[in-house]
């Protein structure tokens, strides 16, 4: 466990820089540095190749993940699974390729309001091939316990790639259409990099072994892998979806970008969640491994109520700023129409974490494939609801959309488990939960002014307002004790933070 631990601990920290550079970018660089339209082209250049890759990869990754330790003889090379796992994919990206360019026309057409999308649209095949032998070869990575290398290149060097390319198109150092090739080379350079560390830890094995074809598991790889395409490619491209559809329509681009500022913005509200997910995932598998319901049914409830405490003090403190936030970043004028698209995320979010693991729940226990069915559900749903509200309300249709499909896709989850396990997360300290968020909301708008468009005075208003958060709804749930593992955390702080003062 020591390496799985340290490797954690190090990828967690190269993540949270990512997050942070992935922030300033878009809310400070792409958002000042580049037009309404080129901020859109931009974002669905980043976007849209993650989607198709995910959808061309044949399951590779997961089955790599998976069956790796079947075929772990360094002696034999692993017998030749590393080259089985750069070819098989071709095959999806030549499909690809075919569907891309055959449509092409159907492509100009659904994106004809975006002529920029569809001028610069020869670079989505190669981005998708990048993105693709990024993400398989992050897997081989995985399989080593190696995430470390990945991490960095993906969340650091690729990140501020894109903040150079900006800067430099901004400066007049390079042209658009070179700042588009330069997204290209550096991912290219990104897989070559990738390449290298692999070479260096004398794991390059790319050697061909039929065996590998003729053993008996290898008809469930490939059926696993297939299964699990669908549903990882769905997951791939839920937080991508708006992005694909909003240039569809009128002004897209434009809209586009006020749409990724604002859902940057309600995303720091989810981020926690993968971190309790992470760490409570193996002991939901423990759990359900040896039948132990209560096990269960006690991570499930304590999931529910500690997301649902960080949830609504991470939305409070963005909601209750919302307008000095839009002040403070640039072109407020543009960019507060996508207010509102915060809040519809942001309660997304926020319903997604107060229902608890529902998903790491079902996904460990015998019905899995309910949770892979429920998701493409979902995904299918949303891409409805997109269609039907964008052209009704743009940006806010694309965001009600994710707000409907996250509620409906929850509720069906919370059903299941409950009619299925008898399990349901809730308790009356899930209604003090509630109960400290509106007070602390109500208290919060009273202690509203007017900082007008003034920097100084819109942070000092987000910095009043946070410490208000923190003190009534923070200091509420402490002193109510709603949280025995909150309450413990804290106290536990406190001594040390005594022991170092003493």
């Amino acid at each position: 466990m020591g390496i799985i631990i340290r490797e954690s601990l190090k990828t967690s920290v190269v993540n949270y820089i990512g997050v942070l550079i992935g922030t300033v970018n878009v809310l400070f660089l792409y958002n000042k540095l580049l037009t309404s339209e080129e901020f859109g082209l931009y974002a669905i250049l980043l976007s849209f190749p993650v989607v198709c890759a995910g959808f061309v990869n044949m399951g590779v990754p997961h089955v790599c993940v998976r069956f790796f330790n079947r075929f772990a003889d360094v002696q034999k090379k692993y017998h030749g699974l590393f080259t089985l796992i750069l070819v098989a994919p071709l095959a999806g990206f030549l499909i690809f390729l075919s569907v891309f360019y055959g449509f092409h026309s159907l492509f100009q057409s659904l994106y004809h309001t975006s002529p920029g999308l569809v001028e610069y649209s020869w670079v989505l095949p190669i981005l998708t091939f990048f993105v693709l032998y990024q993400t398989i070869l992050e897997s081989y990575f995985r399989v080593h316990f190696k995430v470390m290398i990945p991490a960095i290149i993906r969340e650091i060097f690729l990140k501020l790639s894109n903040s150079l390319l900006v800067i430099s198109y901004y400066l007049g150092w390079i042209n658009l259409n070179e700042m588009v090739y330069g997204l290209a080379l550096f991912m290219g350079l990104g897989v070559l990099l990738l390449f290298y560390f692999l070479k260096r830890s004398q794991r390059l094995f790319l050697v061909w072994d039929w065996s590998i074809l003729q053993s008996p598991i290898f008809p469930e790889m490939v059926k696993y892998g297939l299964w699990t395409m669908v549903g990882g490619a769905s997951a791939a491209a839920l937080p991508h979806l708006e992005k694909m559809i909003l240039p569809m329509f009128q002004d897209g681009l434009t809209h586009t970008a006020i749409f990724t500022i604002a859902f940057n913005i309600a995303l720091v509200i989810s981020i926690p969640r993968n971190t309790i997910a992470s760490v409570s995932d193996p002991i939901l598998a423990k759990a359900w491994a040896l039948n132990d319901i209560q096990e269960v049914k006690k991570v499930y409830a304590k999931s529910a109520l500690n997301l649902s405490i960080v949830g609504f003090f991470l939305f409070l403190g963005i909601w209750v700023n919302i307008d000095s936030i839009f002040e403070i970043i640039p072109n407020s004028e543009k960019n507060r129409a996508g207010k509102y698209v915060v809040l519809l995320m942001g309660l997304a979010n926020l319903f997604d974490m107060s229902t608890g693991l529902n998903s790491e729940v079902i996904k460990n226990s015998p019905y899995y494939k309910v949770d892979f069915t429920v998701f493409i559900i979902r995904f299918i749903l949303l891409i409805i609801a997109n269609i039907i509200l964008i052209p009704l309300f743009s940006y806010n249709g694309a965001a009600a959309a994710v707000l409907i499909s996250t509620v409906l896709y929850n509720l069906a989850k919370f059903g299941f488990i409950w009619y299925k396990f008898k399990l349901q997360p809730f308790s009356v300290n899930t209604l003090k939960v509630l109960g400290m968020a509106f007070v602390t909301y109500f208290i919060a708008s009273v202690a509203d002014w007017d900082s007008g468009t003034d920097f100084l005075q819109n942070t000092l208003e987000i910095l009043v307002k946070g410490l208000l958060v923190s003190l009534v709804f923070g200091g509420g749930i402490l002193f109510l004790k709603v949280s025995p593992d909150l309450n413990a955390l804290v106290n536990a702080l406190v001594k040390r933070a005594n022991k170092l003062l003493s």
